[in-house]
């Protein structure tokens, strides 16, 4: 670990043992290990989603914006193929139960508290690579089992696809988080070509907060670049089940995960709300993080008693 993160863990650590000291003198208990994570939560704003559902998936109207959107900056008389977008297909309705994300991407700063805590590993990402280092950037360089401790320890998972597209999109058909028209600078991406851009303010990662006026329906921000994001589902290729799903969770097997979103790396077809990319499981990369999801209030059970004089007019046995 670089002496900037050992500082910092420090200042971390030091900050969280003053907490549950305080805690403890006030109330007289006894703190544990898992309570004192929870004790210093101080993640990123919460959206409350409630239940509901929408549709999954690119459909038709989103197939031919994804067409155009192929073609930009492509030389003229050049054509893609609905066949790029064949992962994506085809659309399904999905219904949810009630839940929270986290408003932002999970940062550098954030996350450092968990290593303090001793519940994550530090990531590798070196303090010298301008492009990811700073405390307000998101954390990345860390890998599914990394990004799901910390969620962990925080009270939560990482998000399904679906929670994720949902969030990303609403109810509606949005192709991006902020409507259906393409705009450059409402979210942190890359050139056409794959290289770095700075055409929307930002050559590398941005902070976390970056962009509010690309935030989505329900106020998530950065749904759309900065840096793509681990979601729970493993990758098993198109969608194999378009009927109605409560709550899915993706393939039960896999070497890879789905990644959501976009970043500063990757092209402007990528900020799609329905676009779908896939890492290995122990893959790091400088361009990847997360946000974590929480789960809502568990349903209130329904008693339905029957109308009065239900039987009556019946004829008797």
């Amino acid at each position: 670990m670089s002496m900037y993160r050992r500082i910092v863990t420090l200042a971390a650590a030091l900050s969280l043992l003053l907490v549950v000291l305080s805690w403890q003198a006030a109330t007289g208990l006894a703190v544990t290990h898992a309570l004192a994570g929870a004790l210093i939560q101080t993640t990123p704003a919460r959206i409350r989603i409630d239940a509901g559902g929408f549709v999954m998936g690119l459909g038709e109207r989103e197939l031919q914006a994804a067409l155009q959107l192929c073609l930009l900056g492509l030389p003229a008389g050049s054509s893609c193929d609905a066949s790029l977008f064949a992962d994506e297909r085809a659309p399904h309705d999905v219904q949810l139960r009630t839940y929270f994300i986290d408003r932002t991407e999970v940062s550098q700063r954030a996350y450092l508290r968990c290593v303090a805590a001793g519940a994550c590993l530090p990531s590798p990402a070196s303090d010298a690579d301008s492009r990811i280092a700073y405390p307000e950037q998101p954390v990345v360089q860390v890998t599914f089992a990394e990004a799901a401790s910390y969620c962990r320890f925080v009270g939560g998972s990482l998000p399904t696809e679906a929670q994720w597209e949902r969030a990303a999109r609403g109810g509606s058909h949005r192709i991006f988080p902020w409507g259906d028209a393409y705009n450059s600078r409402l979210a942190n991406h890359g050139a056409v070509d794959g290289n770095e851009s700075v055409e929307d303010g930002y050559r590398f990662a941005a902070p976390v907060d970056a962009f509010p006026d690309g935030r989505s329906f329900y106020g998530a921000l950065n749904m759309a670049g900065n840096v793509w994001e681990l979601v729970l589902d493993r990758y098993a290729g198109p969608y194999d089940n378009h009927a109605t799903a409560v709550d899915p969770t993706g393939a039960s097997a896999g070497s890879e995960h789905v990644l959501r979103g976009g970043s500063w790396h990757s092209p402007p077809i990528t900020l799609r709300t329905t676009c779908r990319a896939h890492l290995a499981e122990a893959e790091r990369r400088p361009d990847v993080g997360f946000r974590c999801v929480y789960a809502g209030p568990a349903p209130v059970p329904q008693h339905v008693s029957p109308p009065e004089n239900a039987d009556a007019g019946l004829a008797s046995p």
